[in-house]
Parts: C-alpha cells; sequence; structure tokens
C-alpha cells in the first residue's frame, strides 16, 4: 500500500501533531515516527484517520512512489521482506524489523565470503542457526501480534471508562 501524506492531511486540517495523535489513540512520537516513514499507519487506524477529516477516501493524500522513502529502517512492529537466500516471507510480507534485516543481510555475508561452505560440520552449524533464527523471527512476529491486540484492547477499554465519565 502506498503512504499516506498524514503531515499534510493534519496541516490543511489546522491541527497538531499531539491533536492528531489523540484522536487517532497513539503516542505523539509513533505519529511522528509515521509521518517520517520509520513506521507504518496500523490498517485500523486508517478508517479513523477517515472519521476525523471526514473524508471518504484518502487518495488525495498518497504519496507518488518516487517521494516514499526506501532503506528507511522499518516499523519494529510490522512484517518481514521476502529473504534473498530463499526462505520464505514471514506472516506480514513487506518490511522487517532492524534486527532481522540486519541478521539477514549478514547471513547473506557470510554465504557469499564463507570458504567453509565445504566443511559439512560448518554447514550444518549454519543451517541449524537459520531455522532458530526463522523460528526465532516467528516468535517475535507473534508476540508483537499479540502486543497490538493488547493495545487495541486497552484504547477501547479506556475509550469505554471516557465515556462513562470513570476516572482511570
Amino acid at each position: 500500500m502506498s503512504r499516506i501524506d498524514i503531515t499534510r492531511l493534519r496541516k490543511d486540517a489546522g491541527m497538531s501533531q499531539r491533536e492528531l495523535a489523540d484522536h487517532l489513540q497513539v503516542r505523539a512520537s509513533f505519529l511522528s515516527a509515521i509521518e517520517n516513514g520509520r513506521s507504518r499507519l496500523p490498517d485500523e487506524k486508517l478508517h479513523r484517520l477517515k472519521e476525523i477529516f471526514q473524508l471518504d477516501s484518502l487518495e488525495d493524500y498518497l504519496l507518488p512512489e518516487d517521494e516514499i522513502i526506501t532503506g528507511a529502517v522499518p516499523p519494529h512492529t510490522h512484517g518481514v521482506p521476502p529473504h534473498s537466500h530463499g526462505v520464505p516471507p514471514h506472516s506480514h510480507g513487506e518490511t522487517t524489523d532492524s534486527i532481522t534485516q540486519l541478521l539477514n543481510h549478514l547471513h547473506d555475508l557470510a554465504h557469499r565470503n564463507s570458504p567453509v561452505q565445504s566443511d559439512p560440520e560448518q554447514s550444518a552449524r549454519i543451517e541449524y542457526l537459520a531455522q532458530r533464527n526463522d523460528r526465532l523471527s516467528n516468535r517475535v512476529d507473534q508476540l508483537r501480534e499479540e502486543v497490538d491486540n493488547l493495545r487495541t484492547e486497552n484504547l477501547r477499554l479506556k475509550e469505554l471508562l471516557i465515556r462513562n465519565n470513570i476516572p482511570f
């Protein structure tokens, strides 16, 4: 999906970053990361964004592909890229966290520059570590999804407390 120019959207409406963050029920620092291309706006917030600005569509605020920053460190809460060494992409598909990117890069470098590829013991160790890395990456993805679900539930509960004038 193309990135939305949230900065222009909120400035056109005369809204501060903190105000929009409050409306979206996210931290201002997270909204800043989204606006700067370091994080991705969660899909469930797209509908809320349209409600806040009373828009049927966000098409007028999509950034052209050539303006989207590539090579920026992607958000740590969303997906992983297709691996160049034949390992299938994880559940979210397009981006990865910086640690996984670094591990994949180091793995690629090790395979490209390693004179020990003919050593069966080293090859077995590398395969074991690659499988372990994949298992750990999958577990990290599961935990991040759980955290996202808990955050969503937390926000829902806070909204209920506010709606019912219950202090928290």
